[in-house]
């Protein structure tokens, strides 16, 4: 396996070199702006710590019917899920468990107040711009949670209509429309799955029978000029059903938002945001019915004023307010508020990045982080970067207040706060041709990990991991083509028992590459590699590689037929003990561009 392993790499990896030799227009250096990593725009090539960016053109090329297609083939990102789509999908950086990784939708926090992960199964990909993968801590700009990184995602801003139109296997039908003008603009879109049946016989509650999926979502925003700056507003909404073995849940999401930008004077630049969060989970189980609610009220302020021609000042304070209900448990609330300084620049040839930020959690009191990065490019197209950070993240209102059961795996509002420390060290190749290729070694130590484990498995704070790995991943866009291959080595370990943690597995790797032909036809093709793991109990979890075929062809000017092939080979595979994945699925589409308004 280690040896099949390895040339699958190795073939990856000289597939997008041998792609990038046959390019005939190499595009020039990219010149991508990210913001998430420091809060502030930043290029891609100028950044101290691991990112990827998903654009819309790449979420187009993929035809990915969801986000776990897209997140399962970025380096240092674990996907499980339990069944088909709509299935509880959990989403593993770094090794880092589910609920250390910060999920933002244009800024907000969506996490759910009581387990703190976030549903990644309620995200249309229909109403998705870009996502932003910021590998590493950030805690020290963001605040709780950002231990294993941060992934935000930034929804649509339409240019001009636009209607698509799909059906897949497993009576999978969808139905999105969009309009816009590049300035205001909103998309709905609604899916209707006919599925298969969640889990097989080796599952806890397995039951024959097809579970489903209904959601309906829309996603508006827009900006104007107002007095000496820019407002920009944002709203999301997803409102379905989902089915699972022996039972069924009803969800309502949705956020809302206002960033007003603005200048004072030639040297400051402002950003004020405000917003809010609803989350609602209505479930009917075997073993009762449940209500979950989550409530987030978040605003922010933070200024930025350039200290010379080489270094950025940073300063910001935000805070939220959150309250979550469990009918029956327990109805809580708490406040956090969080200061923070970044300085940023670059001289010759090298570049830093530094932050420290002090949180205030009503509950658990105070807490300190930090991030220091430096950068040397000791070649034009080379720069080696070191870094080192420190995050936390709050225990979440289930461990601190559930009354557990009979007794049993009850909660503890004595708890710490879970703690970090990570290093990195990587090396990047940016030769400005189209091509971007990476190494990083990444370790990280977390402390007071909660775990049912004290009296009665009472939830107290006992475990620590050591997590280590590499990645690699390179990257190449031409006129022509577009290629990408990653790697992932690592071992993510529970120092305590000794024991591997479940789900992350030691090795990964994928590679896609799409060959771009003229007035918008398109074929590509993608494979995905994931190792061996252990799930419940220890249990192990064999490897398995999927081929998936992807490929547009326009009928006129403005219509294109589009379609995707998963799991070319069949493969019959399990993310979770006991839970069924998809086989062999066909899926097409027809869309329809209308012309745009050209504002943007």
């Amino acid at each position: 396996m280690t040896t099949r392993l390895i040339q699958s790499v190795a073939m990856a990896g000289i597939c997008c070199f041998s792609i990038s030799a046959q390019a005939d227009n190499p595009s020039a250096s990219d010149d991508t702006v990210v913001v998430t990593a420091t809060r502030a725009e930043q290029g891609l090539d100028d950044s101290l710590v691991a990112i990827s960016v998903i654009d819309r053109a790449q979420i187009e090329l993929s035809q990915a019917p969801d986000l776990l297609e897209l997140l399962r083939l970025e380096a240092g990102v674990d996907i499980n899920r339990t069944g088909g789509a709509g299935g509880q999908t959990s989403v593993f950086m770094r090794g880092s468990n589910s609920n250390h990784v910060l999920v933002l939708v244009d800024g907000v926090r969506v996490a759910a107040s009581g387990t703190g992960a976030f549903a990644w199964e309620l995200i249309d990909v229909n109403l998705v711009e870009r996502i932003e993968i910021v590998r590493g801590p950030r805690a020290a700009r963001w605040g709780s949670d950002a231990i294993g990184g941060v992934i935000q995602i930034f929804t649509r801003l339409p240019d001009g209509p636009f209607v698509r139109a799909g059906y897949g296997r497993y009576r999978d039908r969808s139905l999105t429309g969009a309009i816009g003008n590049g300035q205001h603009g909103l998309t709905v879109t609604g899916r209707r799955l006919g599925g298969f049946s969640s889990q097989n016989e080796r599952g806890f509650a397995f039951d024959p029978d097809d579970d489903g999926l209904r959601t309906l979502s829309a996603a508006g925003r827009g900006q104007f000029e107002l007095a000496t700056g820019q407002l920009s507003w944002y709203a999301r909404m997803v409102s379905g059903e989902v089915e699972f073995d022996q039972g069924e849940s009803d969800v309502l999401n949705y956020s809302t938002g206002l960033d007003y930008r603005f200048g004072a004077g030639p040297d400051w630049r402002f950003l004020a945001s405000t917003s809010a969060y609803r989350d609602r989970l209505d479930t009917e189980a075997p073993f009762g019915e449940s209500e979950a609610i989550t409530r987030r009220l978040q605003a922010s302020l933070q200024a930025e004023r350039a200290l010379s021609n080489h270094q950025q000042l940073l300063l910001g304070v935000d805070g939220w307010r959150e309250s979550g209900v469990n009918r029956n448990e327990w109805s809580e609330d708490r406040y956090n508020l969080g200061a923070w300084i970044g300085i940023d620049g670059a001289r010759d040839a090298f570049s830093h990045e530094l932050a420290l930020r002090v949180d205030r959690d009503e509950l658990f009191g105070s807490a300190a982080t930090g991030n220091l990065a430096v950068g040397w490019r000791f070649a034009e197209p080379w720069q080696l970067y070191a870094s080192l950070g420190r995050a936390f993240r709050a225990p979440n209102f289930s461990q601190l207040y559930s009354p557990g059961f009979s007794g049993l795996f009850a909660g503890n509002p004595d708890l710490d706060p879970e703690t970090s420390w990570s290093s990195e060290a990587g090396l990047r190749w940016q030769p400005g041709q189209g091509h971007r290729a990476s190494l990083a070694l990444f370790q990280t130590r977390i402390d007071d990990l909660i775990d049912f484990a004290g009296t009665d498995f009472q939830a107290i704070n006992v475990r620590k991991a050591r997590i280590e790995g590499i990645e690699v991943s390179h990257r190449y866009a031409s006129s022509q083509w577009q290629a990408q291959a990653s790697y992932t080595w690592q071992e993510a370990e529970d120092r305590d028992s000794g024991q591997p943690l479940l789900r992350r597995p030691r090795h990964k790797a994928s590679a896609a590459v799409d060959w771009l032909g003229q007035h918008g036809a398109w074929f590509g093709i993608e494979s995905f590699f994931n190792g061996s793991r252990r799930d419940i109990g220890q249990e192990r979890l064999p490897s398995y590689t999927l081929v998936n075929l992807r490929a547009g062809l326009p009928l006129g000017d403005d219509l294109r037929l589009e379609g995707r092939l998963e799991n070319l080979t069949d493969r019959d595979y399990e993310q979770v003990i006991g839970f069924n994945t998809p086989g062999r699925s066909l899926f097409l589409a027809l869309s329809w561009q209308g012309p745009s308004s050209g504002r943007r």
